[in-house]
């Protein structure tokens, strides 16, 4: 762990710790029971937790930088489920000292809602490798062939999350030890005021009234059948700068998508600034209707964030990409840079796929792999009796056949989450360390 991540961790946790630390202090001034202080303690905590959940969805810039947005998700998902605990907790020993009240009414309101939306959120939004739970994901997937939820209403009904914390608030605002508590009560609002605040900033106010964020479509490039890419110009100025392998959040004003926002890796190159460019697979309820996209239709675009790129990283080590399907697409960005660039490195592009219309952008890459010999590309395709090339799967034996030593090389993995999982295993068992195996995942 680097010296900065270590020194805002350590912020985040006496952030979570000081109302608990006022509250402590002037309970044992005012000969509070043990149980009583313990419960309060658990209560407090929860509460800054489930706040402090909205300052992490609000997608600050410093924060990706320095740990990356879909570890961050990660952070948010288990920090929600320790705070349910304690709220729980809270809720058992509290009953033992306070009488049924509105008060506390509203306290198991807020805890019930909590629990309502996590459980939600987990058994419907969760993907396989944030939650690696064999009943969980056979549930999810059973749920989600049931009932069907565009993710937009998914969306929305995670972020009713901000009504629970209302309630919850209301409840600790109502409790005398708070009212009776004025740097306890004070830092209590702050922590509900300030992630409130930038939730609502990231929600609305970039959206609807931040230039910068502002573009259009340029250009629709139908790839193959099922793959299209996106080029956005922005309304006013250059297009905002960034690594090859970041990503963004795009959210279309185009008639018949869904207005919501989602995540794609950049396509285009770092050294173009008149446009930027999202490559997509039409998978779901959004990305199937991006044959809708029109050049000309406004776009709102949040970026860039992530980092997954090899720029920032040790420049003496050799480069494997390693893609499934189109998770090609950061590594579409980082060979277009590196010949943009004319980057002498040695870098090996193994990229599986079903069969030959996935392989987008061929000519391209042949291209790119002529003008730099140190770059190649190793197709290799699972379900197409034409190719005659590597067949089947990307396994560790295949990667042993390309590779001599895997120790000189950073190995950067990008697909579906099951392909991910199982590369991650390939490249342990090989013995490649694990600060030299990069990825990138996502639930929501």
């Amino acid at each position: 762990m680097k010296a900065k991540q270590f020194f805002w961790i350590l912020c985040y946790v006496v952030l979570i710790i000081l109302p608990s630390i006022f509250f402590v202090n002037n309970a044992m001034k005012n000969g509070y029971a043990i149980n009583l202080i313990i419960a309060g303690v658990l209560g407090i905590t929860a509460y800054v937790l489930f706040a402090f959940q909205f300052l992490l969805a609000s997608r600050i810039k410093f924060i990706d930088k320095q740990f990356s947005l879909d570890k961050v998700y990660r952070v948010h998902m288990f920090l929600a489920i320790a705070a349910i605990i304690l709220a729980y907790l809270h809720k058992t020993l509290e009953s033992k000292f306070f009488p049924h009240s509105f008060q506390t009414t509203l306290g198991s309101y807020a805890l019930d809602l909590f629990i309502a939306i996590i459980a939600f959120s987990i058994m419907m939004m969760v993907n396989k490798l944030l939650f690696k739970i064999s009943i969980v994901d056979y549930i999810r997937k059973l749920l989600n062939d049931i009932f069907k939820i565009k993710y937009q209403y998914k969306l929305l009904i995670h972020n009713i999350t901000i009504i629970a914390l209302i309630i919850l608030m209301l409840h600790i605002i109502l409790a005398n030890s708070v009212t009776s508590n004025l740097p306890l009560q004070i830092t209590l609002e702050a922590y509900f005021i300030i992630p409130i605040t930038m939730y609502f900033y990231h929600k609305i106010v970039k959206v609807y009234f931040d230039d910068e964020k502002k573009y259009i479509v340029s250009e629709v490039i139908k790839e193959s059948n099922n793959i299209v890419t996106l080029k956005f110009k922005k309304k006013k100025g250059k297009a905002f700068i960034y690594y090859p392998g970041q990503f963004l959040y795009v959210r279309l004003c185009s008639k018949g998508v869904p207005h919501d926002e989602h995540p794609f890796t950049i396509s285009s190159t770092p050294t173009e600034r008149n446009y930027i460019s999202v490559t997509v697979k039409q998978l779901g309820d959004f990305t199937n209707k991006l044959n809708l996209v029109k050049p000309f239709d406004k776009a709102y675009i949040d970026g860039p964030f992530g980092n997954f790129t090899f720029f920032n990283k040790a420049k003496n080590k050799k480069l494997c990409f390693i893609a499934g399907g189109i998770g090609i697409t950061p590594f579409l960005s980082m060979l277009r840079f590196m010949r943009d660039k004319k980057l002498s490195r040695d870098t090996l592009l193994l990229w599986g796929v079903r069969d030959l219309s996935e392989l987008i952008c061929k000519d391209e890459i042949d291209g790119i792999c002529s003008s730099l010999k140190r770059v190649s590309y190793i197709p290799v395709v699972s379900n197409d009796n034409r190719y005659r090339g590597e067949k089947g799967f990307i396994d560790a034996k295949l990667i042993k056949k390309y590779i001599d030593n895997v120790l000189q090389y950073d190995f950067y993995i990008c697909g579906p989450p099951i392909m991910m999982e199982i590369q991650i295993k390939n490249l342990t068992q090989l013995g490649v360390p694990k600060e030299n195996i990069h990825f990138e995942r996502f639930s929501i």
